[in-house]
């Protein structure tokens, strides 16, 4: 798959949040964007799915991003990682050096992505990968078990026997993998299990959006919730399910929570099936449904014509009453008139 741009970065995190189902699980994201003269190299080091610490060539630094996660890696465990990724830094612009030769690119932007990851299930390591990609697609990965790596394209292959051959970088991963990334893990997890623990239900609301002379599009927005993984999809009258024609993804909020949003097409009639959209995640009780409004809000061009023809009719109806009342006070001061003519000397 594809793991450029935010539709690549969104399955990243939707893997690591489904790993994080029953387990706890560390990933460390690192992207190098290259071109002649102009590099941009971050950095996330995520712990189920929640960003804790961050690097990037601007910064120069490994900063935690959580409290919790500044007081499990303390500050001379940031200033060492800090120092080894000034040479991943450095690596990584050598590295996608390397990869534009192996496949012939003499210029251009590209990029060069590592997704490394540990998880603990009961207290038992599992889950562990170490992947790269080159312009957005998987190029490299390393087989814990039988301690080789596995090239994913042809122009790897030199990659995978260069690695295999000089050892260091090898050694490196397997040491990553199997003791510093699971002490990292553990660590962060004692210091932040309150948080990473905590259930809030989403607030989910259903809206139907009704273009003129085409169709209707239902939105479900799920907002306000943690953990991150959840799960919305359509359903018709209660029964069959639907594929949404769109989705924003998860995306983190503020206040450390999460925010979704999914979109259905359906057809314009007016007497057609019930939908539904179904939400499941892990803070409730089973899986609930929100149903759609029958009918949403009118198309800003109807809406437009009937505010006009309110309008209208209020002008209408004040000139009416204006002219009423021009003609009430001249009727008034003719009667006045006459009274005042018939009157009597005084």
């Amino acid at each position: 798959p594809g793991w450029c741009g935010a539709q690549g970065t969104e399955q990243l995190l939707h893997s690591i949040s489904a790993v994080a189902t029953g387990h706890r699980s560390l990933a460390v994201l690192v992207t190098g964007v290259h071109e002649e003269g102009i590099n941009d190299f971050t950095m996330s080091t995520l712990v189920d799915g929640v960003r804790v610490a961050h690097y990037s060539s601007r910064t120069r630094e490994v900063r935690p991003t959580q409290g919790w996660a500044a007081q499990a890696l303390d500050a001379g465990f940031l200033q060492k990682k800090t120092q080894e990724f000034w040479g991943h830094e450095e690596g990584s612009k050598a590295q996608t050096q390397r990869w534009m030769q192996l496949y012939n690119q003499t210029g251009g932007v590209h990029t060069e992505q590592l997704h490394a990851r540990c998880a603990l299930g009961d207290q038992t390591p599992n889950y562990l990968r170490f992947q790269y990609a080159y312009d957005g697609q998987d190029f490299i990965s390393f087989d814990l078990q039988t301690g080789t790596w596995v090239a994913a394209v042809q122009p790897a292959v030199f990659q995978k026997q260069y690695w295999e051959t000089h050892k260091i970088w090898t050694r490196y991963v397997q040491w990553f993998l199997q003791h510093e990334c699971l002490e990292i893990l553990r660590s962060l997890v004692q210091q932040g299990q309150g948080v990473l623990e905590r259930q809030v239900p989403p607030e989910v609301s259903v809206s139907r959006r009704a273009a003129p002379h085409g169709p209707v599009t239902l939105s479900c927005r799920a907002s306000g919730f943690h953990p991150r993984p959840i799960h919305l999809s359509w359903v018709r009258d209660g029964g069959d399910v639907l594929a949404e024609t769109s989705s924003s993804g998860i995306l983190p909020l503020a206040d450390g929570t999460y925010h979704t949003q999914s979109s259905l097409e359906i057809g314009p009639r007016p007497d057609g099936p019930r939908y539904a959209c179904r939400v499941e995640h892990s803070s409730l009780p089973a899986p609930a449904l929100v149903w759609a409004p029958e009918k949403g809000p009118l198309p800003p061009g109807v809406l437009a014509a009937i505010v006009l023809a309110v309008l209208g009719l209020a002008g209408a109806a004040g000139a009416g009453v204006w002219l009423w009342r021009r003609k009430s006070a001249g009727e008034s001061r003719s009667l006045q008139g006459s009274a005042i003519g018939l009157s009597p000397a005084g």
